[in-house]
């Protein structure tokens, strides 16, 4: 019976290893930059001849993509199986390690609240495991039974240490949707807003916009001019188009004259604008960038424009 009921614990270990849906979760999101990146990569169409920001953006989409799959494809994977007369360890997407009893020869602890416990074996092999992981248990009894004196040693250390009593549900809650907000946001304005300024200087198109005022104003730059520039331009303000900023060519000494042109003539005028950009500004619903606007080719009737 003894016997038989080894093979049944050979055959069935227990697992330990923490939650998956954060990880999960974290794979469908790389993934899908991942793809992102593949796609960009693969199209001319979108970057026109800016061969420049083609190559960069795609493969900086690639680097996020494969490191951030990395990353949570090893934190699904890793586990540890606990067999009565062996450790069987999963590190993240390495090879299996096998931890047979007595080999263990030190312990520590780390990370906020010293809740993640490693061990080491003579040769350097090991594993890390967080103390509130599911069937965290089992692996402490096999420790006490098959690592002794290191864990007896450790144990006695640990005590003194300063450390979470249960696991900080709502703080990994809230870390976990800052870093996904972090990483989003990060990736839809760095390089996300050098692909949107390179679409629309490669599909430029006209539209008919009624500007009813204009002025003069300084703007910060949202190109590839740097964060935190800024220059002249003038602001126009239209009935059918929203709130527009015209920079292209415009410049300190002309400013005010071309403010003061569209702002004593309003009415209809063909603008030639980013067609990215404008089609974001018609169709989504949260708030988006101004739409690049490059010239007014001239007022809607026939009358010259700038």
């Amino acid at each position: 019976m003894g016997e038989a009921a080894r093979v049944a614990d050979d055959v069935r270990p227990v697992t330990v290893r923490g939650s998956v849906v954060a990880p999960i979760a974290w794979t469908a999101l790389c993934t899908g930059v991942l793809a992102v990146g593949i796609w960009l990569a693969s199209t001319r169409a979108v970057f026109g001849g800016d061969w420049f920001t083609h190559v960069w953006t795609s493969g900086l989409l690639l680097a996020f993509g494969v490191l951030g799959l990395d990353m949570s494809v090893g934190s699904i994977r890793n586990r540890i199986r606990v067999f009565p007369d062996r450790l069987e360890v999963v590190p993240y997407l390495r090879r299996t390690r096998t931890i047979s009893s007595g080999e263990l020869v030190e312990f520590s602890a780390s990370g906020t609240g010293n809740t993640t416990i490693r061990g080491r074996t003579a040769r350097g092999r090991g594993f890390s495991t967080d103390r509130f992981h599911r069937n965290h248990d089992a692996l402490v009894r096999w420790l006490e039974q098959n690592a002794t004196e290191p864990w007896t040693e450790f144990t006695a250390f640990f005590g003194k240490l300063t450390a979470d009593r249960k696991p900080r549900r709502v703080r990994n809650v809230l870390f976990t949707l800052f870093s996904v907000a972090f990483f989003v946001t990060t990736l839809s304005t760095f390089p996300g807003l050098f692909v949107m300024v390179a679409y629309d200087d490669a599909h430029q198109e006209q539209v008919t916009c009624t500007i009813t005022s204009a002025r003069a104003v300084t703007v910060s730059n949202r190109s590839v001019k740097g964060v935190g520039s800024s220059h002249p331009a003038v602001s126009l303000e239209t009935t059918d188009c929203g709130h527009l900023t015209l920079t292209r060519g415009i410049y300190a000494d002309n400013r005010d004259a071309v403010a003061r042109r569209y702002d004593r003539a309003p009415g209809p005028y063909r603008l030639t604008v980013g067609g990215g950009s404008f089609w974001l500004r018609q169709h989504a619903s949260v708030p988006v960038p101004e739409p690049t606007v490059y010239s007014i080719d001239g007022h809607a009737t026939g009358a010259a424009g700038y």
